[in-house]
């Protein structure tokens, strides 16, 4: 190969670098983009039409598997020929309250556990690149350091997340970009080495980055809420999906139904109603009733990361 001709070719694998870097770039502030705004936005949104919905829904099903538990209980003790006194009735509904409180509670845990996951970084689970690629990029980046107030600008927060979540093809690629090959408007060919095997190496790094992430973004516009972008733009959409989750709400109240009426046969009363006479002469039952409306409302939100 002549000088001239690897000259040139040089000259392409630095073009090509520049080029992939940038496109790199744009796909990180995308992928941030999206993770950091448009994902509330469009939570909010999704909200304003169907979060009263999606609530009636999870406190219906919990009302249908606490009733359903009440009804098949006593529904077994029936058909083993015993007696359902009333005591024996009011164990039943004691044996329930306790289950679904243990449930409740230990839920609330997994809740308490997955926030504060993303509080407490755990060390011992982590790729060993990990924290070498933020220490890197912190002396790089950090407001402390004085770093380029434009760079940890638009950088800082998203290597804290990223480090945060363990997310260590994000740390790789902010890293490529900020630390290997720093972005900014003086980029230019010189910068670059000109030894062909490292130009080579260089651009297959990128390129790997940049399929990853075109594959992430990708799988992100499948998941919720962005699954539900386009649709909360249509009105049509919006009417048929709430009819959607109002139909889930009427299939638990048909669930739930079959279950009073069970109870009641039984029993003798719907227990909904002896609930709401309890309520009147018990202030304590209202009060944990108003702590289930909370947790499931906390419920509702929590996947929401």
């Amino acid at each position: 190969m002549s000088q001239i001709s690897l000259h040139q070719e040089i000259i392409d694998l630095k073009q090509h670098i520049l080029k992939s870097r940038r496109e790199l770039q744009e796909l990180l502030h995308e992928h941030h983009r999206m993770k950091e705004h448009e994902k509330i936005s469009l939570h909010a949104e999704y909200d304003l039409h169907f979060k009263h919905l999606e609530i009636e829904i999870q406190q219906k099903a919990l009302q249908n598997s606490e009733l359903q538990r009440r009804a098949e209980l006593l529904m077994t003790k029936f058909q083993r020929g015993e007696k359902l006194t009333p005591e024996l009735v009011a164990l039943i509904h004691k044996v329930v309250d306790k289950e679904f409180a243990a449930l409740k509670n230990r839920m609330q845990e997994l809740l308490n556990q997955q926030s504060q996951s993303k509080i407490a970084f755990n060390h011992s689970h982590v790729h060993a690149s990990l924290p070498k690629l933020y220490k890197e990029l912190a002396k790089k980046l950090h407001p402390d350091s004085g770093a380029d107030p434009d760079l940890t600008q638009k950088y800082w927060i998203s290597v804290q997340k990223a480090y945060d979540e363990k997310d260590l093809h994000t740390l790789h690629a902010l890293h490529t970009l900020i630390c290997n090959s720093p972005l900014s408007a003086s980029d230019s060919l010189e910068e670059l080495s000109s030894n062909t095997e490292v130009l080579i190496n260089e651009l297959q790094k990128i390129q790997s980055l940049i399929s990853k992430e075109v594959e992430y973004i990708a799988i992100l516009k499948t998941q919720i809420p962005f699954c539900y972008a386009l649709g909360l733009k249509d009105s049509n959409w919006i009417t048929r999906h709430g009819t959607t989750l109002i139909q889930q709400i009427d299939k638990y109240s048909a669930e739930i139904r079959k279950s009073q009426d069970i109870i009641k046969m039984l029993t003798g009363s719907e227990w909904t109603i002896d609930q709401e006479t309890l309520e009147n002469t018990d202030p304590s039952i209202k009060e944990q009733r108003v702590y289930n409306e909370e947790f499931i409302d906390a419920t509702y939100f929590s996947g929401r990361h």
